[in-house]
């Protein structure tokens, strides 16, 4: 299987700006989303500089984990929030039928899904063809 996606990169303000890691990304611990150098800067998204997929299932997850921690810092407590670097992405197998591609941090499978995630569906093909492009468009 070929699969092929144009070169990412973060934005130009944040790659120019002191917010970037030597990648240009956005410079965040992997698992609390806070900056590394600048604790009262959190991120989510495709800026960020984690090692995971770019992807609105990944914001997904993220989001819940940056609103706790922040709130956790703005008290001063311990940031207890991880991100454990979930992803998801349809890979279309054949017309009609997709497998959903789930998996965190060094490519480790993390299906939610209760269907055996090895097995292409019609079901997974409807939620990429008519749910998705609403959802991120």
């Amino acid at each position: 299987m070929l699969h092929v996606t144009p070169p990412q990169r973060a934005p130009q303000c944040v790659r120019d700006s002191a917010l970037a890691n030597g990648a240009g990304w956005l410079d965040l611990h992997a698992e609390t989303l806070q900056h590394n150098r600048f604790p009262t800067v959190f991120g989510i998204g495709d800026s960020s500089g984690t090692g995971n997929a770019k992807t609105a299932a990944a914001v997904r997850k993220q989001a819940p984990v940056v609103a706790a921690n922040l709130l956790a810092h703005l008290d001063g407590r311990a940031l207890e929030g991880r991100y454990d670097g979930y992803g998801a992405c349809p890979l279309t197998v054949e017309r009609g039928k997709v497998i959903m591609a789930e998996f965190g941090y060094q490519g480790a499978l993390q299906p939610s899904f209760p269907l055996d995630p090895t097995k292409a569906r019609k079901l997974y093909w409807l939620l990429k063809a008519q749910a998705l492009p609403p959802i991120y468009f």
